[in-house]
């Protein structure tokens, strides 16, 4: 009679041949089934083995539980991509314009990043609108880490719109740059806007022609450098011409008192003149020449301005003369004189040297008729179809009636030419005048005067780069704040801008020096001329938007590369002075 199972677990050691040769020693349990009638395996365990040719065990490795797997902390690999090729551009304009250092010695720490930050926003994307920076910041890098949201940015331009130092301070390091003999561009621009709560817009001349309010922005623009120094805005139905004496009392306040002060005609007035001929400013202004005491000097010289002797150096399209005149001005007293009896809010009279400088251009003669016929036509044309005077303005109600006679019979309206007042007007077509009290030199002060159109170019750069077409906030204070960062913004655009057309001028120029003169060296500059002289600013930056910096980090170790660049994209970062970070 068989034995009953005694249901017991027996373990055994057992020897298993691998096909190697190795011999594997195992620990197995088994215990019987009586049901089916044979020892059931459990669990093999592997506790040693004898390799081949050897008759010595070798004990194996325990196996690795779970528990001792999450015991083990595992290596956490941390990495970061972001674009530096550009911003590392940005970050050289900053630093080497000194425009960084001047907003970080103006504030704290914490508002000249958010400042630098926004500015450096608005190059790099062309003007792009500020709620952009949410995301564009997290792969661009930028001064103020902690992130800049709406509301960041909104209370900095309260902030800003409040801390009238902090503006003055930048301008003030702005003015540094001046030197001796620089001159100074003034001019005006407008802006448009819908909101009613500003309430420095005003309707009155808009350059955009939207019909929509205006809000004027006054800028003071160093011609020589191409520097925007300061700025202020006013209500936009303000004439520029009641603008000059303000601009005088900020310069002053800046601690610039002899720079050289260069405007069109819309600021021409004779008491603008005295303002600055008392305040010790120089100027250059664009004069009017229907004005009393200037046309009959006109009439003067017609003769001396057909001589070829008053041909332009540098533009055989006009001729100048220079005229020099004691003219009197009148100023209004301010502190009585008790010596001699002088009372305060008096008006004096005062003589100082003014030089008139004179100019012909036949092709301006031309398109100056065009225009001035195309101007009359279109009036006569208004007042025939029945259009009331009352409804033109000032200046063309001035027109009508100095050159038609305009007559009615019954309902019909006949508009008759005074021709003899619109052949007086045509004798001074394609002349134009400079007023100075210190360019003698008529194509010197030509010189200047055109270089003051520079300030346009800045203007448009303020549209179309800065996003400042429109105001985009809703208050005053906030729209200060706003303009203050679009024009820090500037100040990076236009030294950038000045950069590359210094660059474009030096590049493959031989220098004597034979290392630099080689036919592959001047073949590599003048095919990065070619580049930059068919790749605006914008596109630029954008091209080295794509140089990525990836920091990879792990515990011990750290790693940092950079994409690759090209030869001529190495030159242009050579050129600019920019390490690749």
């Amino acid at each position: 009679m068989p034995a009953k199972p005694s249901g017991k677990i027996k373990t055994s050691i057992i020897r298993q041949t691998q096909k190697n040769g190795d011999i594997y020693i195992l620990e197995r349990q088994t215990i019987y089934d009586p049901e089916k009638k044979y020892n059931k395996v459990l669990s093999t365990k592997l506790i040693s083995k004898i390799p081949k040719g050897s008759e010595i065990p070798v004990p194996t490795r325990p196996k690795r539980t779970k528990s001792s797997n999450s015991d083990k902390k595992t290596e956490i690999v941390s990495a970061k991509r972001n674009h530096v090729g550009m911003m590392d551009i940005i970050d050289h304009i900053g630093t080497v314009s000194g425009i960084d250092d001047a907003i970080y010695s103006s504030t704290d720490l914490g508002t000249a990043q958010k400042i630098i930050s926004l500015a450096r926003y608005l190059l790099a994307t062309n003007g792009q609108p500020l709620p952009g920076i949410q995301t564009w910041q997290y792969n661009h890098p930028l001064p103020y880490e902690d992130g800049i949201t709406e509301d960041v940015y909104h209370n900095l331009f309260v902030s800003i719109g409040l801390d009238e130092s902090l503006q003055q301070n930048f301008f003030k390091h702005r003015c540094e740059l001046l030197q001796a003999g620089d001159a100074l561009a003034y001019d005006s621009s407008t802006i448009s806007t819908y909101s009613a709560n500003q309430n420095e817009a005003r309707y009155g001349f808009n350059k955009a022609h939207d019909g929509l309010k205006t809000i004027k922005l006054l800028t003071l623009y160093s011609i020589e450098n191409r520097q925007p120094i300061a700025f202020t805005k006013q209500p936009g139905n303000l004439p520029d011409v009641t603008s000059v004496t303000n601009a005088i009392k900020q310069l002053s306040a800046l601690g610039v008192n002899t720079t050289e002060i260069v405007t069109d005609n819309g600021y021409y007035s004779e008491q603008n003149f005295s303002e600055l001929l008392q305040a010790g400013f120089d100027f250059i202004t664009l004069g009017k020449t229907s004005v009393k005491w200037i046309r009959p000097e006109i009439d003067k010289q017609r003769e001396a301005l057909d001589d070829f002797r008053s041909l332009c150096p540098y533009d055989q399209a006009t001729h100048g003369v220079s005229v020099m005149l004691m003219h009197d001005f009148e100023k209004i007293r301010k502190y009585t004189n008790h010596k001699n009896g002088a009372e305060k809010g008096t008006v004096e009279t005062f003589s100082k040297r003014i030089y008139l400088n004179i100019f012909f251009n036949q092709s301006r003669q031309t398109a100056d008729k065009a225009a001035f016929d195309a101007d009359l036509y279109e009036l006569k044309t208004l007042i025939e179809k029945g259009t009331p005077l009352s409804e033109l303005s000032d200046a063309a109600q001035t027109k009508v009636k100095k050159y038609f006679i305009v007559k009615k019979w019954g309902s019909k309206i006949t508009v008759v030419p005074n021709n003899k007042a619109i052949s007086e007007a045509n004798k001074y077509h394609g002349y134009f005048v400079l007023v100075s009290n210190k360019e003698k030199d008529p194509f010197e002060c030509l010189r200047k005067y055109r270089k003051r159109e520079t300030i346009e170019s800045f203007f448009e750069a303020e549209k179309q780069h800065a996003d400042g077409t429109r105001t985009r906030v809703w208050y005053t204070d906030t729209l200060r704040g706003r303009m203050f960062i679009q024009f820090v913004s500037l100040c990076y655009y236009e030294y950038f801008s000045e950069e590359i057309r210094r660059l474009k001028n030096s590049l493959g120029n031989k220098t004597g020096d034979e290392a630099h003169d080689k036919k592959t060296v001047i073949d590599d500059e003048l095919s990065l001329k070619s580049w930059l002289c068919n790749t605006p600013l914008y596109l630029q930056l954008q091209w080295f938007d794509t140089v990525e910096n990836v920091d990879v980090s792990v515990k011990l170790k750290r790693r940092r590369w950079t994409s690759e660049i090209t030869a001529r994209d190495a030159l242009y970062l050579e050129k600019l002075g920019v390490i690749l970070s």
